[in-house]
């Protein structure tokens, strides 16, 4: 629900501002889920919103929850019957953060992820891609969980740099004080090297946060694990990084999901500090180290190979932090959304 839908709507029915005031107090701060839950408004108003502003742009299909109840996973139905996967994690107490998606299915094709499996259908609008973190929004105070959003990662289905101006948009539409009002420096967009669009984002979203999906700093072995490189090569990335840090000043994630056996060795290590040191002003560069989740849930993570290279960064003088895997047993980690394929 685009707020701007609604104030056109308001001026069209000739509402009064104080109109406006509740129906934005009912969707943001009170999370209804239905027009008809928004009790302050009259029945007759309320049913004209449910027939032409419905609150979000997609239906839900399937919830999923973890049993440790850190992690929630919705299948979403758009307008068109193509489907997303969104999903919702507490890494914290306190703490829950979304995961978007941005695209049904992705172009890059990554062959550690299961959405690069997937045939890429369409982009998703600006709306779609907010509501996401709107339909969970309502879920928590659906479910009367007791605290509210406090981050949205651009870590879902898709590449968001294949969609950017929708993913621009999403992510102001989410900061502004009329929506979620979620603070910029709370929101992180992920990517898998698109070099160029790294430069634009550090002109039109300076304070969101960036995440790099880079997996291996040997550059054939990362054309095979991430394609986006066989365009952005490693040189073109590093290249981009350092005039996105030195214009942001803002810290970078590297992710590094690490496969026992394939991207792990000491080989792997020196070719990634070399690659790191490389990059000016790489103290701003933190690698976030991620066990790996096989897309097929077949085999669990192997965490002590992930320690075990979080350590060797350490050692060498490279920050470097384990990622903690959420999500796994109903195949919401990291790599594993399919929209049910």
């Amino acid at each position: 629900m685009n707020f701007d839908y609604l104030k056109k709507f308001a001026k069209k029915e000739n509402l009064p501002g104080y109109r406006v005031a509740q129906m934005r107090q009912a969707l943001f701060e009170k999370g209804i889920s239905s027009w008809q839950d928004a009790s302050v408004l009259p029945k007759e108003l309320r049913d004209k919103l449910d027939a032409e502003q419905p609150i979000l742009s997609f239906k839900q299909v399937d919830l999923l929850r973890s049993r440790g109840g850190e992690a929630f996973k919705a299948l979403l139905e758009l307008h068109d019957g193509t489907r997303i996967e969104s999903v919702l994690l507490r890494p914290m107490r306190g703490h829950w953060s979304v995961c978007v998606s941005t695209q049904v299915g992705c172009k890059v094709h990554c062959a550690i992820c299961a959405t690069g499996k997937m045939k890429f259908k369409r982009n998703l609008s600006a709306e779609e891609i907010a509501d996401q973190a709107l339909f969970w929004h309502q879920f928590l105070h659906r479910e009367a969980l007791g605290e509210r959003l406090s981050s949205i990662v651009f870590m879902g289905m898709g590449e968001p740099m294949h969609n950017y101006a929708a993913v621009v948009k999403a992510v102001n539409d989410l900061s502004d004080k009329d929506n979620l009002n979620i603070g910029q420096r709370h929101i992180s967009i992920s990517t898998s090297g698109h070099a160029g669009a790294i430069l634009a984002l550090a002109q039109d979203l300076p304070q969101v946060n960036l995440a790099v999906s880079l997996h291996s700093a040997d550059e054939e072995e990362r054309d095979r694990l991430v394609p986006m490189n066989i365009d952005y090569g490693l040189d073109e990335l590093a290249k981009a990084l350092t005039k996105y840090l030195k214009k942001t000043k803002r810290q970078v994630f590297l992710e590094y999901a690490v496969i026992p056996g394939v991207n792990n060795t000491p080989h792997h290590l020196r070719l990634l500090f070399k690659w790191l040191r490389g990059i000016e002003g790489n103290y701003l560069l933190h690698v976030n180290v991620i066990p790996y989740n096989n897309p097929a849930g077949k085999t669990p993570p192997d965490d002590e190979a992930a320690k075990a290279f979080a350590a060797a960064l350490a050692g060498m003088g490279v920050p470097a932090t384990v990622r903690k895997s959420l999500g796994g047993d109903i195949k919401g980690a990291c790599g594993q959304l399919a929209a049910g394929n």
